[in-house]
């Protein structure tokens, strides 16, 4: 049997996306934000990647500086830190000072990558789209770099877990690779 679903829920049946960490700003001032509203929006060259992000975050702020971005990719033991930066602001604290990660040079962004992620995607924005609350931003990857040890082409589920929000303090992991084999034929 299937039930009803608040519409103000309806969002919580296509999620979980992967979280992402998102650092702005620069390696002397950097800040970080934890995010689960993003997505691929093309398979071509260049890679693009849609971001959705509220108006009055921080982060905003240092994005719209230089239009640079970096989505790091943070595993189950970063739960922690992942869950901390997305609950306070930037604004008045240090968030790689309190969280313990660790800010590092990007190749070709002003803002830093995080040491402690398996993958980092150095994002310029393209476009913006501009919505009531939040606004979309496409992002143009420049670089992306990952630990071989735990991405071959995609995630190693048995090596790396990646990390989905579900709610609240709620995230969820993906731990096994599962293979499709069979064609089937509705004709």
């Amino acid at each position: 049997m299937k039930s009803e679903v608040k519409l103000s829920k309806a969002k919580w049946l296509v999620e979980p996306g992967c979280v992402v960490l998102v650092t702005s700003g620069t390696l002397e001032n950097p800040n970080v934000m934890t995010f689960s509203w993003q997505t691929p929006v093309n398979n071509a060259d260049p890679c693009l990647i849609l971001l959705a992000i509220s108006h009055i975050r921080y982060s905003y702020d240092l994005i719209k500086q230089n239009h640079e971005l970096v989505i790091n990719v943070p595993g189950e033991e970063l739960l922690e830190q992942t869950h901390f930066v997305g609950t306070v602001t930037g604004k008045h604290i240090d968030k790689f000072k309190e969280s313990g990660l660790t800010p590092v040079s990007a190749k070709i962004v002003a803002p830093p990558l995080i040491e402690q992620c398996a993958a980092h995607l150095e994002c310029r924005v393209v476009q913006i789209f501009k919505m009531q609350t939040h606004d979309l931003l496409i992002c143009e990857v420049v670089r992306a770099a990952a630990d071989t040890d735990l991405f071959d082409g995609k995630w190693i589920p048995e090596k790396f877990h990646t990390l989905h929000y579900l709610s609240g303090n709620n995230y969820g992991v993906m731990e096994r690779t599962i293979v499709a084999h069979a064609r089937l034929s509705f004709l």
